[in-house]
């Protein structure tokens, strides 16, 4: 079967997250493979389209454009992102008076998804959850993009957007299911740090 991405594209690794494998994918994107769907096929790859609809729906102006090709009847999937210069945000970029702005804004749609939907989703990501004292939130980059006077603005950006929540639960899922339990009480108590 062929895939929907161009194999001869695919070019250095350029990391690992959480979920994903990240390589370069010609000049100016990203493709990225999921961990989660190499165990769960289909459920996995169905749990990837759902949280960007919701992350769509409630962060569209952080969220970085994403494009889910699925194949092998919805069993695989790849996503394809632009690839941007970003670092993750720190602590103390809350200093500055346009990320700090924004951040409140992302605050509050965090806020409201959870009131909405019961949900939370990984703002910290595996850089930010595994650091003992954690002053990075790696699921937040802060990017530089050209202003319209000519200077640079730090814009935050969501790079992915996943719930930290399992619909359902296959038993090879249960060490998923387990991280996803410890991160979410993990995330709560890192974002007090921030809040403040």
């Amino acid at each position: 079967m062929q895939k929907p991405y161009n194999k001869n594209k695919i070019g250095k690794f350029i990391g690992w997250g959480g979920e994903h494998l990240v390589f370069q994918y010609g000049d100016k994107q990203v493709i990225k493979f999921s961990l989660h769907v190499f165990i769960s096929g289909k459920s996995a790859v169905d749990k990837i389209i759902k949280d960007y609809n919701i992350g769509n729906r409630y962060f569209n102006r952080y969220l970085l454009p994403t494009e889910i090709l699925h194949y092998k009847k919805g069993k695989r999937c790849v996503e394809i992102q632009e690839k941007i210069e970003c670092r993750f945000l720190e602590k103390k970029d809350l200093q500055i008076d346009l990320i700090k702005q924004q951040f409140n804004d992302i605050m509050k749609r965090y806020e409201r998804i959870k009131k909405e939907t019961g949900e939370v989703f990984d703002l910290f990501g595996r850089e930010g959850l595994f650091r003992l004292k954690s002053d990075v939130i790696s699921n937040i980059l802060v990017t530089s993009s050209p202003s319209h006077k000519g200077g640079v603005n730090n814009k935050l950006i969501l790079i992915d957007f996943t719930i930290l929540k399992l619909d359902k639960i296959k038993i090879r899922e249960i060490p998923i299911w387990l991280f996803i339990e410890w991160a979410k009480r993990r995330q709560k108590k890192l974002l007090k740090k921030f809040i403040k």
